[in-house]
Formats: C-alpha cells, structure tokens, sequence
C-alpha cells in the first residue's frame, strides 16, 4: 500500500511529505512511528529530531504480498552441513527453505519462476496447473 507521512522539523517548524510503498500487511501508523523513531535515534551531529504529525493511506488495493513465510518443522534441519528450516507461506502454500540465520527464505525449485514471486500470481498460476491436470485426467 501506498502511505503519505506528514512529518515535522522539530528545530525548525517546518513540516514536509514523504511517501512510502509499504506491504498491505502493516500497520501503517506503526510503520511510521517505527521510521521517526529510527530516524531519532540515529541523528548525525547537526540534525534535528522529527516529530510524526500524521499517516493518509493512499492506496491499498493494487499492491501484491509478498509471501508470509512461516517455519513448519520443530527443529532446525542439518545436512551436509548445512542448517535449514522448512517453510510455507501462510497465504498461498509456495514452500521453500530459509539457510542458516538468513531472514530470507529461497523458493523451492518448483516455485523458482517469477511468476511465484506474490502470492495473488502464484495463487493464479497453481489454479491454471491444477484445472489443466484435471482437464488432461478426465
């Protein structure tokens, strides 16, 4: 979704606009006052703190998620040396593995193409497979 911020110069008074592209699943006054507040913390010699005045959302409904991953076995998985965690994402059932202490999970090879990178065209694109299989079965 697309937000607006209103945000505010505390040394100055004056006040701005910024614009951000955030995913649907966030709250966006939480994802603004998280923002200000990372901003107020790492101030460089010289800079004023900014004071949040106020989040408009612009637009929500063309936006695409991004997969919400989530782990599906109990322990860490090691072979080969190398550690693992099975995951799934909640809204569409692409899998794929998350290596190590990565945040970032890699597709599993079946869902490598571009076409699984959101859930809404992965959704789509295994409901084409799955009437296409059930077309050639019958």
């Amino acid at each position: 979704m697309k937000i607006k911020m209103e945000i505010e110069i505390i040394k100055t008074g004056s006040k701005f606009e910024e614009t951000y592209e955030i995913e649907n699943n966030l709250n966006p006054n939480e994802y603004a006052e998280n923002l200000i507040t990372n901003f107020n913390h790492t101030l460089r010699p010289g800079e004023s703190p900014r004071k949040l005045l106020g989040v408009i959302v612009l637009d929500n409904s063309d936006v695409k998620h991004k997969h919400d991953w989530r782990k599906t076995n109990l322990a860490t998985i090691t072979r080969g040396g190398m550690s693992y965690d099975k995951m799934i994402c909640t809204r569409c059932g692409v899998t794929g593995k998350r290596y190590g202490f990565s945040s970032v999970v890699k597709r599993d090879s079946k869902y490598k193409a571009k076409i699984y990178d959101t859930c809404e065209d992965a959704t789509k694109q295994m409901k084409k497979l799955r009437e296409r299989r059930n077309k050639a079965n019958n």
